[in-house]
């Protein structure tokens, strides 16, 4: 099967980000040789599951960087993450967009084509409407000694979560609605655990939670067959928000060649 792929590149950088790499758009940012966003663009270009590719972003920014790349194409940013994901999927839909869409950020320079053909390969498996990768700690730790990142314990393990997803495009515009929801209430807990539930909550903070749960809750809410699967590759859950995660990336990539 063949995916559409949109990649969000709207994201401003962030204060403490700016202070050592002053560009407007983090996706921007020069890691090693290139621009953050041209390692993810050669990830997904690689991959013989993607066909199409949109970058949601600075329109002029981007142009200057993609020249004459075939199945490439380019729509503004939004306010936020959902917004440049909706001006995205509008611009798919006038060409026909495929079954079933594979959406990640441009902040992720660490991504490998190895890595979105096993999350893709994983997602047709189970065959849901939404998937999502979660990255063990322990994997994480194992391949960048010392990264700094958010983890939940939960009954299975003790995860983050992952940067990119695969959604069926018969569903996306009801999955949609509910992440304009979630980013509203982003900073509100309380306003969060009503649109979820006390009892997930509690389970969460008491660490009883498990992933099956949420998958089941999610469903229950927003009517969406999700799945979360464990992803052996911590290129799927490291990106870069802050000079720590900037420093990592230059270490790592400075000597890669596209």
């Amino acid at each position: 099967m063949q995916y559409d792929a949109v990649i969000l590149a709207g994201g401003q950088s962030s204060g403490e980000l700016k202070k050592i790499a002053p560009y407007d758009n983090e996706a921007l940012i020069i890691i090693g040789k290139y621009p953050m966003i041209y390692y993810v663009y050669k990830a997904l270009r690689n991959s013989e599951h993607i066909n199409r590719i949109v970058i949601c972003g600075p329109v002029e920014s981007l142009k200057s960087i993609f020249v004459k790349e075939e199945n490439l194409y380019l729509a503004g940013g939004g306010e936020n993450a959902v917004d440049s994901l909706a001006n995205g999927v509008e611009l798919l839909k006038g060409m026909g967009i495929s079954e079933r869409l594979l959406i990640l950020p441009s902040d992720i320079p660490f991504i490998t084509t190895e890595a979105i053909d096993d999350f893709i390969n994983q997602a047709e498996a189970v065959g849901a409407d939404f998937v999502y990768p979660l990255t063990s700690k322990e994997v994480n730790e194992a391949k960048y000694p010392g990264v700094r990142r958010t983890y939940a314990k939960l009954k299975d393990g003790i995860f983050t979560g992952g940067n990119l997803f695969v959604i069926t495009s018969a569903v996306i515009d009801q999955g949609m609605d509910m992440a304009k929801k979630l980013v509203e209430r982003r900073k509100n807990p309380l306003s969060m655990a009503r649109l979820f539930g006390p009892l997930l909550v509690w389970k969460f903070i008491t660490r009883s939670l498990s992933i099956r749960e949420v998958e089941k809750r999610f469903y229950e809410i927003i009517g969406i067959k999700a799945r979360a699967i464990i992803s052996a590759y911590a290129e799927v859950g490291v990106d870069v928000d802050k000079p720590s995660d900037l420093e990592l990336a230059n270490r790592y990539l400075a000597d890669v060649r596209l």
